[in-house]
């Protein structure tokens, strides 16, 4: 493996796993969460969770940033904090 094609990013991302409510259309909950202007991108998943959702550094919002995910799907969320990122140049 040559590892010279990876380098390390310090700055992170929060990633939430959001479980979306028994009747939640899978569509129309991504646009929504697009719709958070937090949030940068949105994973469909299938497993424990529906979606994985990447948003910009929330520490100071947080708690209203959950509101709104639960709001877009009907569902509830859980934070991981990403505090760097190993990327393939």
């Amino acid at each position: 493996m040559n590892r010279s094609n990876i380098r390390r990013v310090s700055h992170g991302y929060h990633y939430f796993f959001v479980k979306p409510g028994r009747k939640t259309d899978v569509h129309t909950a991504a646009t929504r969460l697009m719709g958070i202007r937090e949030i940068r991108e949105v994973a469909v998943t299938e497993g424990d969770y529906g979606f994985v959702v990447k948003a910009h550094n929330v520490d100071e919002g947080e708690k209203a940033v959950v509101r709104e995910i639960a709001r877009a799907v009907g569902g509830s969320s859980r934070r991981a904090v990403c505090h760097c990122r190993y990327v393939r140049n």
